[in-house]
C-alpha cells in the first residue's frame, strides 16, 4: 500500500523527471544519470537569502576532485514540484548510485567496501566544507573513481520540521543533537557514517518518529544486543568481523571519537575477513587447523564452493591427518563441479599415499566393501582427470590398485604408463618401483629383479646428473631398499638383487 509520503515523491520525481534516491542531511536527493545530473530538493521555507546566495556562489567555486561539482539548473533554481515549492541544487555527474543504494546491497563485503570508501574520504570533504559537516548515505554518490559527496555550506542541522517530515534523520542524529545540547567531544560527521557502517552488519529495530528520536537521543538506535544481523552466520564466528562491529557499537553509543581512517582499515579488514577462504586460511597460519575445518564447514552451510571444499579437504587431510574427513569433503567437492579436475587429483593423492592408513582403519571391516568403495572412487577419478593430467597421478593410482590386491591390472596399468610409445619412462622412479613390486607380489621373482636393477640404475643416473631432488632421490632409495629385502625374503634368504 503507498503512503501518502510515497504518492508525493513519486509525484515530485515525476515531474523532475528523475528517480527518488532517499533523504540527505538537508532535502531530498533525485538522480537522472542520463543527463548526468543528481538534484537535491530542499523546501523553500527551510532556506533564507543568505543561504540561496551561498547556493549560487557555489556555481562558480573551483572544482574538487572529492565533490560533485554544484551547475546551474536547467529550468532555474527553485521549481515547483508536486503542488510544492522546492530549493533545486543541481549537481553534474553520471554516478548510477549512492551510498543509500550500497547499503541495501545483499553482499556484506561490497557495503562495507563501500563506507570504508567514505570514511577514508572524510577527511578531505571536512576540508572542502568544514569540521562540522554531516552526509548521510543519500548525500554520497559512488562513481568509479570512489565516494563522491554531494556537496553543501556547512549550515548545521537541519530543522524540527524537517527531521520529523524525513524521520530516517533522526537515526543519523548524534545523542546530543537529538537532546539539544552541544556535540562536546563527539564528531556528528564521524557518528553519521558510523551508523551507515552499522548497517552493514545489522538493521535497527522498526520504531516510530517519537520512538526513533528517543532511542537517538539515549545513543540507542541499535539495540543493545544485534537484533537483526545482516551478516551470514559463520562470519559472527571471525575475529576481525566481530572486532569492526563492535568497534562500530562503541562508537555509536559511545562517548569520544576515532580517526576515521583507522576505522576504515578495520572495515576492510572484515571485509577481507567474510571471504571464507581467506577466513579458513587465516585459523590454518594460526595454527588452528581444527578450528579452519569448522569454520569452513560452518560457511559451507551459507557460501558452498567448490574452492572452499578443496582447502577445507586440504587441511583435513594434511594438518589433521584426518584422511576419511578429506575424502568426505572431496566427494562433496565432485558434486559440486564434476568437471572441475582439483578434487580427481587429490583424492587420487589422498586413497593412493595413504593407503596404509585406511586399510588400518579398515582392519575390522570382514566384507571390504568400504574399500571397494574407495577403489571405485580412485577408478572415476582418474578416469575424469584430463588426459594430459593422467600420467602425472599414475602412481596414485598404481598403488590403490596394489592396496586392494589388484595385481595383475596394476601391473598392466603400470607398464602402461611406464611408456611413452616404445620409450620407457626409466626416471619415473615411482611408477619403476610399482612396476618391480607388482612383479614382486605377483611371485614373478625374476621380472622384479630385473625392474629393481634397472631402479639401481636409474637412482646412480639421477644422483650423478642432479636432475632429481636430493629428498626425492632419498625416498626413491629407501623404497628400492626395502624392495631388494622383500625380494631377498621371497628367494628364502638367497641372494639378494
Amino acid at each position: 500500500m503507498t503512503t501518502t509520503l510515497e504518492a508525493s515523491q513519486a509525484a515530485v520525481a515525476a515531474e523532475l523527471d528523475a528517480e527518488y534516491v532517499g533523504v540527505g542531511w538537508w532535502g531530498t536527493l533525485h538522480r537522472a544519470p542520463h543527463r548526468r545530473r543528481w538534484y537535491r530538493l530542499i523546501p523553500v521555507e527551510e532556506i533564507d537569502g543568505d543561504q540561496r546566495s551561498e547556493l549560487l556562489a557555489w556555481h562558480t567555486r573551483p572544482r574538487r576532485p572529492e565533490l560533485v561539482p554544484v551547475v546551474p539548473g536547467e529550468q532555474g533554481e527553485q521549481r515547483q514540484l508536486g503542488g510544492r515549492w522546492f530549493q533545486v541544487v543541481s549537481y553534474e555527474t553520471d554516478a548510477p548510485r549512492s551510498l543509500a543504494d550500497a547499503l541495501a546491497e545483499r553482499a556484506a563485503a561490497a557495503r562495507l567496501a563501500s563506507v570504508a570508501g567514505a570514511l577514508r574520504a572524510l577527511p578531505a570533504w571536512r576540508a572542502a566544507i568544514g569540521p562540522e559537516l554531516v552526509a548521510l548515505p543519500g548525500d554520497i554518490v559512488l562513481s568509479g573513481h570512489g565516494p563522491l559527496l554531494l556537496p553543501l555550506p556547512a549550515w548545521g542541522a537541519p530543522s524540527v520540521g524537517q527531521l520529523f517530515a524525513e524521520p530516517e534523520r533522526l537515526a543519523y542524529l548524534a545523542p546530543e543533537a537529538a537532546r539539544g545540547l552541544p556535540a562536546g567531544d563527539r564528531d556528528s560527521g564521524l557518528h553519521a557514517l558510523g551508523v551507515a557502517a552499522l548497517r552493514c552488519f545489522e538493521s535497527p529495530p522498526d520504531a516510530g518518529t517519537e520512538r526513533l528520536l528517543q532511542r537517538a537521543a539515549c545513543a540507542a538506535v541499535f539495540a543493545p544486543r544485534p537484533h537483526d544481523s545482516r551478516l551470514p552466520s559463520w562470519t559472527r564466528r571471525v575475529e576481525p568481523v566481530r572486532a569492526a562491529h563492535e568497534q562500530l557499537r562503541t562508537l555509536v553509543t559511545g562517548p569520544g571519537s576515532t580517526d576515521p581512517v583507522r576505522l576504515a582499515d578495520a572495515l576492510d579488514e572484515a571485509r577481507r575477513a567474510m571471504d571464507p577462504l581467506v577466513a579458513v586460511r587465516s585459523l590454518r597460519t594460526a595454527g588452528r587447523p581444527r578450528n579452519a575445518v569448522g569454520l569452513a564447514h560452518a560457511a559451507l552451510v551459507d557460501s558452498p564452493g567448490y574452492p572452499l571444499l578443496i582447502l577445507a579437504a586440504e587441511i583435513a587431510h594434511q594438518d589433521l591427518r584426518d584422511p576419511l574427513e578429506a575424502l568426505s569433503l572431496l566427494e562433496r567437492a565432485v558434486q559440486a563441479d564434476p568437471g572441475r579436475p582439483e578434487a580427481y587429483a587429490a583424492q587420487l593423492s589422498i586413497i593412493g599415499g595413504l593407503w596404509a592408513v585406511v586399510q588400518g582403519r579398515l582392519a575390522g571391516a570382514t566384507d571390504g566393501s568400504f574399500a571397494h568403495r574407495l577403489l571405485t572412487t580412485a577408478r572415476t577419478a582418474f578416469d575424469r582427470l584430463p588426459s594430459d593430467r593422467r600420467r602425472d597421478h599414475a602412481h596414485e593410482m598404481a598403488l590403490c590398485l596394489i592396496g586392494q590386491g589388484e595385481l595383475a591390472e596394476a601391473n598392466a596399468f603400470v607398464h602402461r604408463w611406464l611408456h611413452d610409445g616404445t620409450t620407457l619412462m626409466w626416471w619415473r622412479l615411482d611408477l619403476m618401483l610399482d612396476y618391480a613390486e607388482t612383479f614382486l607380489l605377483l611371485g614373478r621373482l625374476d621380472e622384479a629383479e630385473q625392474v629393481a636393477d634397472q631402479v639401481q640404475a636409474g637412482l646412480r643416473r639421477l644422483r650423478e646428473n642432479g636432475q632429481m631432488a636430493q629428498r626425492d632421490i632419498h625416498e626413491h632409495g629407501m623404497r628400492y631398499a626395502d624392495l631388494v629385502r622383500d625380494l631377498h625374503h621371497r628367494r628364502g634368504g638367497g641372494s639378494g638383487a
